[in-house]
């Protein structure tokens, strides 16, 4: 009877790492992943109504705020899709984030556009190539087939065409296998109505486009940091840092909304599942932890932070930036692991001796989250993020209801364990 009271107690000694862990997570990535959240993008304030759950979680925590509040706010403008985005091609109704993307930067149109492809049957005849070049494509779409082109010039003139929009075209079409929708071309208005067209489900005669699209610049929206810190023991002028930006996508339009469950809910569930332990298991070092907005737009929070910081970068012990943080099942990466391997080896070596992971990988620097704001002005900082699983990136299909959380509670003890080390 001794020996069972003592391993329930064991077991409950065990449960804040791991089922009261995975629970609080799944609940949190539930919560900003709902459609109440509107993708935590900028269309209907939906990075705003996130921003105010996570400052509430960090006050349930007791976390302490630097200055009066957990917000840090800057203004930048930002184009948004806030009503219709409808297309069709020919008389095929085309579905949006299933068929076809349309960037957040493409004006509001309205109205029926030749489609006029080019392709590498076309550049390979020069006298049509030049006609084609010396068009006016004012009122229609050029539709790019990149396909079977390997000559990087060739590949630099196509470039050209969609990225600077050379031939001042109305609209410029591109195909891909996979849709991908990314919000880095949102800081500034365009004149080209840019779509993005799912191969398998482009008409294969292709000749007019019908487009329904309404655009709206916000010159000035409200973007807000969210930092809270726990004090350590003995050492309260030190910081080990958390970091995860919890903004997504948002809506593409009045219908469509990008959950954004592994990218970043994931990480923005561990960072406050890391601050909740924190807040009742205090460490020599302190802790702070930093919710950013803006990522998905180029790193615009944590580059604003860095610029703005609430305590001096030089105290930062070192930074642990949390982006994709939901399968686990091929093990994790670690972006910066290579450039700081004392830190790496630490972090493996308490991996080989737990067998948290499969496996911990190192890479080197790479300028593709906010761990990269900090590695820039100096700071130590690992960028880490789970591998395998599902592969849903950046479209309507990164949802809670998939997303298996496979390692979740052994990234999570692996991050205490090494921040014990670090502590020591």
């Amino acid at each position: 009877m001794k020996y069972s009271c003592f391993l329930w107690l064991t077991l409950l000694f065990y449960l804040p790492l791991s089922a009261q862990d995975i629970k609080y997570a799944k609940s949190t990535i539930d919560t900003l992943c709902s459609s109440s959240m509107h993708g935590r993008g900028y269309v209907n304030n939906g990075d705003h109504i996130a921003a105010e759950f996570i400052k509430n979680e960090f006050n349930k925590d007791s976390l302490r705020s630097f200055g009066n509040s957990y917000i840090q706010s800057f203004k930048h403008l930002v184009e948004t899709l806030t009503g219709k985005v409808a297309v069709k091609i020919g008389r095929k109704k085309m579905s949006p984030a299933v068929d076809y993307l349309v960037s957040a930067s493409s004006p509001t149109t309205k109205g029926t556009f030749k489609i006029v492809k080019l392709d590498s049957q076309l550049i390979s005849n020069e006298a049509a190539f030049k006609k084609f070049l010396n068009s006016d494509f004012s009122q229609k779409f050029i539709l790019l087939e990149k396909k079977g082109i390997k000559e990087k010039k060739l590949l630099d003139i196509f470039d050209a065409i969609e990225y600077t929009n050379a031939l001042k075209a109305k609209g410029i079409i591109r195909t891909e296998d996979k849709l991908v929708w990314e919000m880095d071309d949102a800081l500034a208005p365009s004149a080209t109505v840019k779509i993005t067209i799912k191969n398998s489900r482009l008409p294969t005669k292709a000749k007019k486009i019908s487009v329904d699209i309404e655009q709206e610049t916000q010159p000035a929206h409200d973007f807000y940091n969210i930092i809270g810190y726990v004090e350590g023991k003995t050492k309260p002028d030190s910081f080990i840092v958390f970091t995860a930006h919890y903004d997504h996508l948002g809506q593409m339009g009045s219908e469509i909304y990008f959950p954004g469950a592994n990218d970043n809910a994931s990480g923005t569930a561990m960072m406050l599942n890391l601050a909740k332990y924190y807040s009742k298991n205090k460490p020599d070092y302190s802790l702070a932890f930093m919710a950013f907005t803006g990522e998905e737009l180029g790193l615009k929070g944590s580059e604003y932070y860095v610029n703005h910081s609430l305590f001096p970068l030089s105290q930062i012990r070192f930074l642990i930036n949390l982006d994709i943080e939901g399968t686990g099942d091929d093990g994790i990466k670690v972006v910066n692991g290579s450039v700081f391997e004392k830190e790496f080896n630490i972090l493996s070596e308490i991996n080989k001796e737990k067998k948290y992971l499969p496996s911990v990988n190192k890479r080197g620097e790479a300028a593709i989250s906010d761990h990269y704001s900090f590695y820039a002005k100096g700071v130590k900082a690992f960028y880490i993020y789970t591998l395998g699983g599902i592969g849903e990136y950046h479209n309507i299909y990164d949802k809670p209801e998939t997303l298996p959380l496979t390692k979740y509670n052994e990234v999570f003890k692996l991050l205490v364990d090494f921040v014990k080390k670090l502590n020591q």
